[in-house]
């Protein structure tokens, strides 16, 4: 039913008006000429190429979306998920794997619909169009139909379907796995839709729990899905790009990690591709990949003709907590001491919220390496010393958007709360925040070049379990079994989740305001021009707030 009443909202507060009078200067997507979203139009899951979120439409604000009202819904197939439904000239698009569907966005009437081969259920966040065509994906296979028709684009991959995973492979290591591997077997998946510019689709495969040999940062023609460059996010060997950096930053030849959930946001501009990625595995035993462990937890910048680092930033080092560095990124311009800045803005489940120089990585503002707890009782061990925290510039340490100290008020448990980043215990049970699924997980964040804030969803919870050594033994594809592993015992935490949107001052690293909504959610938000920032909730709940403001309007 939370899918079901998702979708009908997101309608009619987001996607179902046309703008009128779109006012003031936006972002610098302005620039890219065509490539530009008309104002009615969602083409992308992050809306544009930049992934801001941020929608020009203004007829909704935040004086009024206290009215709003169902105007129509539509009961997708419960396989649909986590989902951003697209609207282009005035239709809206689903996918469910290898099914599509077209609704009329002013009515909800179906337009067709579309089932392709191989049959696939899985994909979350939902397609991209570009081009013309509607791209959608499953666990391991990109799909091509035509937008105004449904039918498949025979041009593209096998009829319509491209194993993107498998041509990857074979682009990158020839002959090093067999051509019919079922990916997943590898423990390679796809979990985020391609980004498309320029006939180009951009995406990454995910699943790093599965000790998938680094992620993959794939280019595919978008006409035929031929394989133009391919990035690996932990370099394997010099003949990965990027291999002299980090080659010791890992002990031994044991690398795995580093998926990619989001997508992939994009500068035509700089002509550079922004991903962010995730843990290393295994994800609370470090013992067998000593090190810091690039380029996990980091945000990576690529030339996108060429797939070639440029520049990189770690946020968690040797992280034993799966605090994947995966909410955005988000690129947006601001002025700083009267200087135009090409900015970029990440966060991810360590609760704090990164903002670079997208030209260089240089930091807005200070990022101190502070101290955290060493303490461990896993054999063969070595947690990392510091951990980077953002500053603001007032030269303090930045309010983070979730919680990184655990409310606990059970005396029975209070004992065995500890500060972020302690490392587990297999003897002991230790609470920490922000636990498992906190942080930022998946929900991707946006920024309004009206307010010039940046808004980023988080979520105030705790974990506590007692940890099983596991070192190497454990082998890509195990999948949940391999990630489950690792947990000897779960324990009580004595805290309730709950969600938070906050908003911030990019320039300065200030909150500006912080609102917190009841349960847990990973959904993301958007803002628009006529100052709403809308946020999914637990249980199928939806909220707009000021964006200004942070004050509840919906």
């Amino acid at each position: 039913m939370s899918r079901y009443v998702t979708v009908a909202i997101c309608v009619v507060a987001a996607l179902s008006v046309r703008n009128e009078n779109v006012r003031g200067r936006l972002h610098a997507q302005s620039r890219l000429g065509g490539q530009t979203p008309a104002a009615d139009d969602w083409p992308m899951h992050n809306r544009d190429v930049y992934s801001t979120r941020f929608s020009p439409l203004t007829q909704i604000s935040a004086t009024n979306a206290g009215s709003l009202t169902v105007k129509w819904s539509y009961q997708a197939d419960p396989s649909i998920g986590a989902e951003t439904p697209l609207v282009v000239d005035g239709v809206m698009y689903l996918n469910m794997g290898s099914s599509f569907v077209a609704l009329d966005a002013a009515t909800g009437d179906v337009k067709w619909k579309s089932e392709l081969q191989p049959k696939a259920a899985g994909g979350r966040r939902g397609p991209t169009f570009g081009g013309g065509k509607v791209y959608g994906y499953s666990t391991d296979t990109v799909y091509a139909v035509d937008a105004k028709t449904g039918k498949a684009v025979d041009s593209f991959g096998d009829g319509g379907a491209l194993r993107i995973i498998n041509r990857a492979l074979e682009f990158k290591y020839p002959g090093k796995y067999p051509a019919d591997a079922l990916p997943r077997n590898l423990g390679w998946g796809l979990s985020s839709p391609p980004k498309y510019f320029d006939n180009t689709l951009f995406i990454g495969t995910s699943d790093s729990d599965n000790l998938i040999s680094g992620g993959l940062v794939v280019a595919a023609n978008a006409t035929t899905g031929a394989i133009k460059w391919v990035f690996n996010t932990v370099p394997q060997s010099p003949k990965d790009d990027g291999w002299e950096i980090a080659k010791d930053t890992w002990a031994s030849s044991y690398r795995p990690g580093g998926g990619l959930w989001t997508e992939p946001a994009l500068d035509p501009e700089l002509g550079m591709l922004y991903v962010g990625t995730a843990n290393p595995s295994p994800d609370y035993d470090g013992s067998a990949r000593h090190g810091s462990n690039l380029f996990t937890d980091s945000t990576i910048a690529l030339n996108a003709a060429t797939g070639k680092l440029v520049w990189h930033f770690q946020t968690v080092h040797h992280d034993l907590w799966d605090r994947d560095s995966i909410t955005g990124p988000v690129l947006f311009d601001v002025t700083i001491d009267g200087r135009d800045v090409k900015a970029i803005g990440n966060g991810g489940k360590s609760c704090y919220a990164f903002f670079w120089d997208r030209r260089t990585g240089t930091p807005l503002n200070p990022v101190v390496e502070m101290p955290v707890p060493m303490s461990t009782d896993v054999p063969g061990e070595q947690p990392w010393p510091t951990q980077p925290i953002p500053f603001t510039s007032r030269g303090v340490p930045q309010q983070p958007f979730c919680a990184t100290y655990p409310t606990v008020t059970d005396p029975d448990l209070v004992a065995r709360v500890r500060p972020a980043f302690h490392p587990w215990q297999m003897k002991e049970f230790i609470i920490t925040s922000p636990g498992l699924m906190g942080g930022g997980n998946y929900g991707s964040p946006s920024f309004s070049p009206r307010t010039g804030l940046f808004y980023i969803t988080g979520k105030n919870d705790a974990w506590s379990i007692k940890l099983n050594k596991v070192g190497d033994l454990l082998k890509a594809g195990a999948g949940d079994q391999g990630h489950f592993a690792l947990i000897n015992a779960e324990g009580k935490t004595g805290m309730t989740p709950t969600t938070t949107v906050t908003a911030y001052n990019p320039v300065t690293g200030a909150v500006a305001w912080q609102s917190t909504i009841p349960a847990a959610t990973n959904a993301g938000n958007l803002v628009t021009a006529g100052g709403v920032v809308f946020q999914g909730g637990g249980a199928g709940d939806f909220y707009g707030f000021d964006a200004s403001t942070g004050r509840e309007v919906f």
